[in-house]
């Protein structure tokens, strides 16, 4: 077997939260910092709390905005080309070659 292939393990890792707790464990290395620890996750807390390190929750809500707007958007397009619709009469239509020439014919 090799000889000193294990880590040094330092039995005092002060560990250091986000939200300011600090505790002593086992580890390899002699500090650590995490984002979220057992005083404020709220699986353990039971409270809600919104964990968002990288702007997700922002980004998502931009999203859901822009969505919303488009959608208003082509409902007022879909509505503005119903009305335009509308407006033209069925005798405003326009007339086929045919009915051209039977006017004409018909006004000689």
């Amino acid at each position: 077997m090799k000889k000193d292939i294990h880590p040094q393990v330092y039995t005092d890792c002060v560990v250091t939260c986000a939200c300011g707790n600090t505790f002593v464990t086992l580890s390899t290395k002699k500090t650590l910092t995490v984002e979220i620890c057992s005083n404020c996750h709220p699986f353990y807390t039971g409270q809600q709390k919104f964990v968002d390190t990288e702007g997700r929750i922002v980004k998502f809500a931009r999203k859901q905005k822009e969505s919303e707007a488009k959608k208003k958007a082509a409902v007022e397009l879909k509505e503005a080309k119903a009305k335009k619709k509308a407006k033209t009469p069925a005798s405003e239509t326009k007339t086929t070659l045919k009915e051209v020439l039977k006017k004409a014919n018909e006004s000689k």
